[in-house]
């Protein structure tokens, strides 16, 4: 009785932690497409790359000529709806998203946007299948304000945020903050850190990729735990007729198309 209380305590104290920070910070990023004041201007300043929206700077979100402008800011594209979108390189519980916009001006950059949760497919390219993916919506009121806080409905779950304008209009994004707690993890005695899995598995198959290394693992649960173990590792193989776990790395194509079936095997890939 006094173990369980003291998994549900730790676990209670777990998500609390997790609930302060912005998951978000300093994590992958990626922008439909990219102002390029070089082009647009004629000038060359610091601008507008995905990143500067999980850099944690909170200021310079002013867009003054020949000046930096620490900001994610997409091009105009004829007949494109622009998006930002963060990978959280984990699954979470998402509660709170928190969006900072430009101070000078343009609310209307930060107007009539979806905002997404996504959990991903089992696709390889994490970019371009993000439609492929299980989307939960995160409603909020849709006005133009240089800040939006948004409180997602319970069981919001997934890897990705994507901020996506519902029009063709130019996006503008400053700082990008998100909040929630992880869905699972494990620690392994001697890890320097905890680490958040997600892995699709195919059953009966092999992969051919790029070697990174093999092992003798107990089972295919050790095979996926050294790949995330790994950061260059994108895929476990796993023989269960001879116990050798074979990590692969990152895979070229957007789907799986170096699938081959094989009963002795089985592959996990790593989200």
């Amino acid at each position: 009785m006094m173990y369980k209380y003291l998994v549900g305590l730790l676990f209670s104290l777990i998500c609390c932690v997790f609930a302060d920070i912005n998951i978000a910070s300093k994590k992958p990023t990626k922008l439909s497409s990219i102002y390029d004041p070089k082009v647009k201007e004629g000038i060359d300043y610091l601008c507008c790359n995905s990143t500067y929206a999980v850099d944690g700077e909170m200021s310079n979100w002013k867009r003054l000529s020949g000046e930096d402008f620490l900001c994610a800011h997409s091009d105009r594209v004829d007949n494109q709806q622009q998006w930002w979108a963060v990978d959280l390189q984990n699954i979470y519980d998402i509660n709170v998203i928190d969006i900072y916009g430009r101070t000078d001006c343009c609310p209307d950059h930060l107007t009539n946007l979806d905002v997404e949760v996504i959990m991903p497919s089992c696709a390889c390219n994490r970019w371009n299948n993000l439609d492929e993916g299980d989307v939960f919506h995160c409603p909020y009121q849709d006005k133009a304000s240089h800040r939006s806080t948004i409180t997602c409905p319970p069981n919001t779950r997934g890897r990705f945020v994507r901020i996506k304008r519902k029009d063709t209009d130019v996006l503008a994004i400053c700082e990008v903050e998100v909040y929630g707690h992880p869905v699972n993890s494990f620690i392994e005695s001697g890890l320097s850190r905890s680490d958040i899995a997600y892995a699709c598995g195919y059953i009966g198959y092999g992969y051919v990729g790029p070697v990174i290394g093999t092992f003798v693992a107990g089972s295919d649960i050790d095979c996926t735990r050294m790949c995330f173990q790994n950061t260059a590792c994108t895929a476990a193989e796993y023989d269960k007729k001879t116990n050798v776990c074979t990590l692969k790395g990152e895979c070229t194509n957007e789907t799986h198309p170096s699938l081959f079936q094989d009963n002795n095997k089985d592959v996990f890939f790593i989200q």
